[in-house]
């Protein structure tokens, strides 16, 4: 009697094309450089966990530290890390989180150290204008009260997570995301990023524009 066929995953095409995409983007960091003599200025920080990245900003009171993420909902929310949430994730938008912990102290790096579990590869520090940071986090904070009815802890992640309106993929990943909110606070960043992969470049000088080329360490 012949055996029954074994059903197998088609894994679609585009996977494998943007994988090769990946291998050749993670060869070089993607470079970012503040803006020249911001006022008011303030510090945020870039936390490369080594395959994704969370970003730091003042709380308003100056005495706590958020941290913010973005990424999969299934792999964050739900803890679904098997390989065919990957893949989906891969493969085609899936619903997006945003996390957000809270860290006190005044000092950033102090409260990294004391209250961050997960793992650190890398920390960026960053010298940005006071204002849109404030701008930022707001609006970070706005879309945080409005998903509060679906909100998900993860210890495991150091996190609490709501869901964000912008679908997630490869292409539009946690890395993807942080760039983008540099680019709120005026930082330059030299490609839509994909891996985790950060260099930051000489604050240029005051009279360079926006139409200046891409920082370049």
């Amino acid at each position: 009697m012949p055996r029954p066929a074994v059903p197998y995953l088609r894994v679609p095409r585009t996977v494998f094309l943007v994988l090769l995409v990946v291998a050749f983007a993670g060869c070089a960091p993607v470079q970012v450089q503040p803006p020249p003599d911001p006022e008011p200025a303030t510090q945020v920080l870039i936390i490369d966990h080594g395959r994704h990245s969370s970003l730091l900003l003042p709380d308003a009171d100056g005495r706590h530290w958020l941290r913010y993420s973005y990424g999969d909902w299934r792999f964050y929310a739900e803890r679904r890390t098997g390989p065919f949430s990957a893949l989906a994730a891969l493969a085609w938008p899936t619903r997006a989180a945003l996390g957000r912990q809270v860290l006190t102290g005044e000092a950033p790096q102090a409260a990294l150290r004391r209250d961050l579990r997960v793992p650190v590869r890398e920390v960026h520090t960053l010298t940005v204008d006071a204002d849109e940071t404030a701008a930022l986090r707001e609006d970070l904070e706005a879309l945080w009260r409005r998903g509060q009815d679906d909100r998900r802890e993860m210890a495991v992640w150091d996190m609490a997570f709501v869901e964000h309106p912008t679908r997630y993929s490869l292409r539009h990943n946690s890395n993807r995301m942080i760039a983008l909110w540099l680019a709120e606070l005026e930082v330059r960043v030299s490609r839509p990023p994909i891996l985790s992969r950060w260099q930051v470049c000489p604050v240029p000088p005051g009279n360079a524009t926006e139409d200046d080329d891409a920082p370049d360490c």
